[in-house]
């Protein structure tokens, strides 16, 4: 809030005297603001519900690599990232849930994930459609694994990876898969960065070994 009410008063004060792009970027910052702060605000009304096992989902038939690649082309306008999933994939699940999901993951991603960001996915044992969402950033430490997934906790693991936030975006992520009928959890990447898993249900049941990927990139 200090930040965006900083840009305002700058811009209510001067706007006239400033150059044009220094003003686009004023605005851009400013959406950027604001998006952080919604977002902030709809984790934190759904953890009571969460808590208390009183989230209402509604279940909804849909594209699931479509809908990877929608959010990832919101939270990164400026910076590559690919999605890799089989373009037959129809999940069966809460839509604006699983974006909840999804845009906590690559957020997370965005600031400590180095430059590389990879959405995919394959069948899992179980009969759900694993999602994974890898980084090449520096990764998070052994002893610090179990720390991640619970609320408020900041972890500063090597130089990529800072302090920011107010750590909610794991534990809800983890929650929302949970109630949702699946779990998500923490992978190690190699050689480098970090790749965080969740599991959803399908719509039906597909042959993953003859699925045609549906390849996504934005540079």
């Amino acid at each position: 809030l200090t930040g965006i009410a900083g840009f305002t008063d700058t811009l209510a004060e001067s706007w006239m005297a400033l150059p044009p792009d220094e003003v686009d970027e004023f605005l851009r910052i400013m959406r950027e603001e604001n998006a952080h702060l919604s977002n902030l605000v709809e984790d934190i009304l759904v953890i009571p519900r969460l808590e208390a096992g009183q989230l209402r989902l509604d279940p909804d038939e849909f594209d699931l690599a479509t809908e990877a690649h929608a959010v990832a082309s919101m939270i990164f306008e400026d910076r590559a990232f690919s999605v890799s999933i089989p373009a037959n994939i129809a999940v069966r699940t809460d839509r604006t849930r699983l974006r909840q999901i999804l845009r906590n993951l690559l957020e997370n991603a965005k600031k400590y994930g180095g430059d590389e960001v990879l959405i995919s996915g394959e069948l899992s044992a179980s009969g759900m459609y694993k999602v994974e969402v890898s980084d090449n950033g520096s990764g998070i430490d052994e002893n610090d694994r179990d720390r991640i997934f619970k609320h408020f906790e900041q972890l500063s693991t090597g130089s990529a990876r800072l302090q920011q936030g107010v750590g909610l975006g794991l534990p809800i992520a983890k929650m929302l898969s949970t109630a949702m009928g699946g779990d998500l959890w923490y992978e190690e990447r190699f050689p480098t960065g970090a790749r965080f898993c969740f599991s959803v249900r399908l719509a039906e049941a597909v042959d993953d070994q003859d699925s045609p990927e549906a390849e996504h990139a934005n540079a």
